[in-house]
């Protein structure tokens, strides 16, 4: 596979003590970590939050962690990348730019691929909307075929864990080549395999794996009234985690986790395009989801207005010039609310608490011995989900720290945590 060339576009850490939590059914830190020993770069080990929608890399300065920020000051990478042309790659804010002027040369989302054999029925779908060319490739995982080169999804997302990598040494003006990547709970063998071989491509040796709501707890360890078992309701771009973890110890405890790999914020841009969609048939007898290009151009509109939701009480769902007629181009302008957006998401948050029950079967416990439920990941900020949640559970939900930061926050305390046992036992020696 060729590599092309690449363009890029606070919280106190204190003494965090230990997360219980771990990925792929290692629970705890990695069940695959390094003893502590002397830093093999003798640089920094860093947090990475590789993120269906947005990843983000933090680190621990002193006694403050923190998510390092862009040259725009923004805290988030897009997590797409997009080929111009042959042998040039762009990452991030501008390969997201990108998805409505080049969807066909445009890959958004690689995570909800990573490590999964093309032959899988959510696979099948996923691919099946796509407007790029894709086959299996020789270890029976999605291989995408963009300017006549094959490129296997592991090394797709090494240019992500090389994207953010990039950005931290230029923060830190020294190399990073250890990390501590936060993984989904549901993630089994093969695709934290997958996620290491991704970042060891990009020069980076996971140290350590933790799953993303025990780096949230971590995160939000010393937020006010964090304590007993508390309930981490992780709603990201691709990807549902519901873990209850016992905080009132030093070292925490997870009681149960559960999760659904296949449900996001990005089944939630299709419902929304889903909708447009038939209200343009309706209007025009066109069906833009047989048209990849403008399918993948109206996901993006669904996404923008999605995110603007969170703030606003209306937006509009917006893609210019999508069919030609007789008069000229015709575009697509749909007007949404709030209160259309949740029951458009009512099916999608009935799913996610359902995880929520089998957790909570799983470890014997009822709503009401939670002390809270804390809201973390990207889609967790729509007021919708917090309120679905909030009548579900009948305990405080809460936000402590950003929820869209709160899991790369947590791998960067963990990360510490791992450099000052090193150094403790260094200096022991």
């Amino acid at each position: 596979m060729s590599g092309p060339h690449r363009s890029n576009d606070a919280t106190s850490a204190g003494s965090a003590g230990g997360a219980g939590g771990g990925a792929g059914g290692a629970r705890g830190a990695d069940a695959g970590a390094r003893a502590p020993g002397p830093a093999a770069s003798g640089g920094p080990i860093v947090g990475i939050d590789l993120g269906t929608t947005f990843s983000s890399i933090g680190v621990v300065i002193g006694n403050k962690v923190q998510v390092l920020p862009r040259e725009d000051g923004s805290r988030f990478t897009p997590s797409v990348i997009s080929f111009p042309r042959k042998g040039e790659i762009v990452v991030g804010e501008a390969a997201r730019q990108r998805i409505a002027t080049d969807p066909a040369r445009t890959i958004v989302s690689p995570k909800r691929l990573l490590g999964r054999p093309y032959s899988d029925r959510e696979v099948q779908t996923f691919v099946g909307q796509a407007p790029y060319r894709t086959k299996t490739g020789p270890d029976g995982t999605t291989v995408i075929e963009l300017w006549q080169t094959d490129y296997a999804i592991t090394q797709l997302v090494s240019y992500l864990f090389a994207d953010v990598r990039d950005l931290a040494e230029k923060r830190l003006g020294q190399p990073v080549r250890e990390a501590v990547v936060a993984v989904p709970v549901a993630f089994d063998v093969t695709r934290i395999q997958a996620v290491r071989r991704a970042a060891q491509m990009a020069g980076l040796e996971v140290v350590s794996l933790l799953d993303e709501p025990s780096a949230a707890a971590l995160a939000n360890r010393y937020t006010p009234g964090f304590g007993g078992v508390v309930g981490v309701y992780d709603f990201g771009g691709g990807t549902f985690d519901f873990s209850l973890v016992d905080v009132s110890k030093a070292q925490f405890k997870i009681l149960a986790t559960a999760g659904d790999n296949w449900l996001g914020g990005d089944d939630l841009d299709t419902v929304l395009a889903e909708a447009a969609a038939n209200q343009f048939w309706r209007l025009h007898k066109v069906d833009l989801r047989k048209q990849a290009v403008e399918w993948q151009r109206l996901r993006f509109a669904c996404e923008i207005a999605k995110r603007a939701l969170s703030t606003s009480e209306a937006a509009v769902i917006s893609v210019p010039d999508v069919m030609r007629t007789a008069a000229g181009m015709v575009g697509l302008e749909l007007g949404i609310d709030r209160a259309t957006l949740a029951r458009a998401a009512s099916a999608l948050l009935q799913r996610s608490l359902q995880v929520c029950e089998n957790a909570l079967a799983k470890a014997g416990l009822r709503p009401k011995d939670m002390t809270a439920v804390y809201m973390v990941g990207g889609t967790s900020r729509m007021p919708a989900v917090q309120d679905a949640v909030a009548k579900h559970f009948g305990v405080p939900v809460r936000t402590g720290v950003a929820p869209d930061q709160a899991v790369c926050l947590g791998a960067a305390i963990h990360a510490s945590l791992i450099a000052a046992k090193r150094a403790k036992t260094s200096a022991a020696v």
